[in-house]
């Protein structure tokens, strides 16, 4: 029997992969300097335009057996990821908040950073017209979400904490090291985090973070492959390490220190 909870999930469903199908569209073509505004999406391999049936989430890669219809080449697996991606973001934050006025703001800052994710992978950038307006959505959802006062003094502790301790980083890789451990757009993406997660969440998203590049960094030495002054794209371990803290990180806290209490 449908309820209404199992109506909104399943909307909040559908809306989550076709942000999915949109966050594809911008990793694509954001870093490319390509309006994704404007103009139809194409096949990357044959650049024929794509049809309302190619574009159907998930379900026109699954029809399509993972091929373009047009041209047969492969189509990456990325695509469906994605847009899972983006539905379980969207059906995770709903059980975290409920449907909250926040939820919005929350929702797309969520794919924001899914698309910076892709896009730091792949060019090893992180652009400010993403980053910015996801300051601006996460700054909206804190303050909505907290109130005035408590939101806005939890975003300026969790700027500080982001961006202060990457900031310094850099500095010291710049002073001491003489390179770029990494970019100030990891700086900027660690701002963007810090207005919704606060002071104690980045803290931890950080060392999220940095236990998984140990982790690729150490899997990558074991192939051959990298060394120990070998760069990894920062912002593609922040972002689901954020989205993993804000949905989880605090009940894990909560739970340590309750252990510690007793």
């Amino acid at each position: 029997m449908l309820t209404p909870a199992l109506v909104v999930q399943g909307v909040l469903a559908v809306f989550g992969l076709a942000m999915g199908s949109a966050v594809t569209a911008l990793a694509w073509r954001v870093p490319r300097r390509i309006s994704w505004a404007q103009g139809r999406s194409a096949c990357p391999a044959c650049q024929h335009s794509l049809g309302p049936a190619d574009l159907v989430p998930l379900l026109s890669f699954v029809l399509a057996r993972g091929r373009c219809r047009h041209c047969g080449e492969r189509i990456s697996w990325r695509y469906p990821v994605t847009e899972l991606l983006c539905a379980a973001w969207a059906l995770l934050l709903l059980l975290k908040v409920g449907l909250v006025w926040a939820y919005l703001p929350l929702a797309f800052w969520g794919f924001l950073l899914v698309a910076l994710l892709w896009i730091d992978l792949d060019f090893q950038i992180l652009p400010d017209v993403l980053t910015w307006p996801g300051m601006g959505l996460g700054l909206a959802a804190t303050l909505l979400l907290m109130g005035p006062r408590a939101g806005a003094l939890h975003a300026v502790f969790g700027v500080v904490a982001g961006s202060g301790v990457l900031g310094l980083l850099l500095w010291g890789w710049l002073t001491f090291l003489k390179r770029e451990g990494m970019g100030l757009g990891d700086v900027k993406l660690a701002a963007m985090l810090g207005v919704v997660l606060g002071w104690k969440l980045t803290v931890i998203t950080l060392f999220l973070a940095s236990l998984a590049g140990s982790l690729w960094g150490a899997v990558l030495m074991a192939r051959g492959r990298g060394g120990m002054r070998s760069e990894l794209p920062f912002g593609t371990l922040l972002a689901p390490a954020a989205l993993i803290a804000f949905l989880w990180a605090q009940a894990w806290l909560d739970a340590y220190l309750g252990l510690l209490r007793h």
